[in-house]
């Protein structure tokens, strides 16, 4: 949900800096749902956003993906994987796991929000877009 953010992007750079300790600028983060669906017609009845809808029918909430390129040193990327991470004071507790892309729909399968953005990622890439 958007807070003091202000924008997607900015909601988006304070959950990744709260849950795993990188410091990323929202203006490197790529939309990837911008890029990669269409703006509803605006003659349609119905706005649709530019996001992935977890829930269409059930309920209005949407999701955009967002998408951060950087080549890191693999010694860095060691001392990332396991690390704990989250707010204590909100009571988190993430571990983070890095895994390979193109395992990344059969260790990220429970969870439709990695499953979209896998997807997204891998059209995108096809088509050259980014």
């Amino acid at each position: 949900m958007l807070d003091d953010s202000g924008t997607f992007s900015g909601g988006a750079a304070k959950e990744i800096e709260e849950e795993t300790g990188l410091k990323i600028p929202a203006q490197d983060l790529v939309d990837m749902t911008k890029l990669a669906l269409p703006k509803a017609s605006s003659d349609e009845d119905e706005h649709l956003q530019q996001g992935v809808y977890p829930s269409p029918g059930s309920c209005d909430e949407f999701v955009p993906l967002f998408l951060w390129q950087k080549r890191i040193p693999r010694e860095q990327m060691k001392e990332w994987q396991g690390k704990l991470t989250g707010l204590r004071d909100h009571k988190e507790k993430i571990t983070l796991m890095l895994c390979p892309l193109r395992e990344v729909w059969k260790v990220g399968g429970r969870d439709a929000k990695v499953l979209a953005g896998w997807a997204l990622y891998e059209g995108l890439r096809k088509e050259g877009k980014i």
